[in-house]
């Protein structure tokens, strides 16, 4: 996970105010949502949690894991984040907590009426290109965070953590933008994840299908317009609309994603997994890899390297 998308972890509870050593808890409570602060001191297993409301997880310290939708346990680390329908019981393992080195998570328990007075407006205002609806969506549950999200996860801890007079109305604000990023990043998910079987019905799925097949080719944003029978300006508004992010922006970290492939091996230089993933521009490439990764690109070749030693 890049460090540029990790949250900002909390300080710890001091001795006194710790009543538990398992899923200890603080709270602070507000009109719209609740946020509470979880730390674990020791190592435990199966410990059930349960929210009337929708709840947004995001680990700050340490690791979990985590069991639910009676899927298989998967790791849940900082830098990710987990969202829980209402009133369905997430179980949790720590296998690495210990005084010295406690987990700690945060979650986020929004009330069900703010949730629906944010999906009514964005429906009447600002529908979706597609025949959906805005609604989220609890198939993708799981995911590392972007930028955008970390930053608005950090903002809303610092609101509710402390005291201003209109923190109600400044968490009212952030949280209609956080419900509106996780939207369209599970749409993101969504759409490439099923992109062949959409991409006759789907105007996106389309260009993103496109996109993959031609990644290391030159990309003209023209003639992705076209192929989503959108004037240019409507198709770059329209797809950060739903997906979050620009078409430009969507191919380079494509191609990020792509070049660290190359550089995984340890046969390929830097330049060479610049150019196989569609850059031509070394630095440019360079100066996005640390936007995108939060490291240069040598960096992260010196760490593939020592891993390989």
């Amino acid at each position: 996970m890049n460090n540029v998308n990790l949250l900002t972890p909390l300080g710890l509870s001091n001795g006194k105010e710790l009543r538990t050593l398992v899923e200890n808890r603080k709270a602070y409570t507000m009109n719209h949502c609740e946020l509470n602060v979880f730390e674990t001191y020791e190592r435990s297993e199966l410990v059930p949690l349960t929210f009337s409301d929708l709840v947004i997880t995001s680990m700050l310290r340490g690791k979990k894991v985590m069991h639910l939708f009676d899927k298989p346990g998967f790791d849940y680390l900082p830098g990710e984040t987990v969202i829980v329908p209402p009133n369905i019981t997430m179980t949790i393992d720590f296998p690495e907590a210990t005084a010295q080195q406690p987990s700690q998570c945060t979650a986020l328990a929004i009330n069900q009426q703010e949730i629906t007075n944010t999906l009514d407006y964005l429906n009447e205002h600002y529908p979706r290109e597609d025949k959906y609806a805005w609604q989220l969506n609890y198939k993708q549950f799981h995911f590392f965070n972007n930028y955008e999200l970390a930053q608005l996860i950090n903002k809303l801890i610092r609101i509710s953590t402390g005291d201003a007079l209109t923190k109600d109305v400044l968490a009212s604000f952030t949280l209609k933008e956080l419900l509106i990023r996780i939207m369209q990043m599970q749409n993101l998910h969504e759409v490439k994840d099923n992109m062949h079987e959409l991409s006759t019905g789907s105007r996106f799925a389309y260009v993103l299908e496109y996109i993959k097949q031609h990644l290391t080719e030159k990309l003209n944003i023209d003639a992705l317009s076209q192929m989503a029978f959108m004037s240019k300006p409507s198709f770059f508004r329209a797809f950060k609309h739903e997906l979050g992010i620009s078409p430009v922006d969507y191919i380079i970290k494509e191609r990020i994603q792509l070049a660290k492939q190359f550089m995984n091996n340890p046969y390929n230089s830097i330049s060479e997994a610049c150019f196989k993933a569609g850059f031509n521009n070394l630095n440019y490439f360079s100066r996005a890899f640390k936007k995108i990764e939060g490291i240069t690109p040598s960096l992260y070749k010196a760490g593939i390297n020592g891993k390989v030693h």
